[in-house]
């Protein structure tokens, strides 16, 4: 039987330490945007089908299921910090559709970090706004750096960092 070890490196490089993740951290700003192709790959992926996503919707032309911004707000947490963890909380407020083929842009901040249950915890949260500063969501979500308690050794060597590749990859 092997002992457990927590990741302390991958191919990005050292893993970020909880004790190095500042509350209040800008997580810089991108532009994103999607075609109509990836949102016919996501509902393929997710078996997630409404003919709003694919034909026409009460909000001018088709939109995109909510769940196409998960990818671009973790890569944006993902360029500041090396960190895989667990998905622990999500949360999502849309103040307006999102469409294909227009630019938006991505801003966030780290919100929060804590320990519970001696495992480490960081909130990170962003704001999506189309070109003309509409806000279009915001989203803030919580992910526990490692499912191993603080007490295990942080020694091992992972394969990636997660979502920290391109835009395009990630559905």
């Amino acid at each position: 039987m092997t002992t457990p070890q927590r990741v302390a490196r991958d191919i990005a490089g050292e893993r970020t330490r909880y004790e190095d993740i500042v509350v209040g951290d800008d997580l810089g700003t991108m532009e994103w945007s999607f075609d109509e192709a990836a949102i016919a790959r996501l509902c393929e992926t997710d078996d997630d089908f409404h003919e709003w996503y694919s034909v026409e919707s009460p909000y001018g032309g088709v939109i995109a299921p909510v769940l196409i911004n998960y990818p671009p707000v973790r890569i944006l947490f993902s360029r500041k910090y090396n960190v895989r963890g667990l998905f622990y909380w999500y949360e999502v407020e849309n103040y307006a559709p999102l469409k294909p083929n227009v630019k938006y842009t991505l801003s966030g901040r780290i919100s929060d970090k804590w320990i519970k249950r001696d495992r480490e915890y960081v909130q990170y949260q962003a704001t999506c706004s189309d070109s003309d500063g509409t806000k279009i969501f915001f989203t803030r979500r919580t992910h526990a750096l490692d499912y191993l308690t603080r007490d295990v050794p942080k020694v091992a060597t992972g394969i990636d960092s997660g979502a920290g590749g391109r835009l395009d990859d990630a559905h």
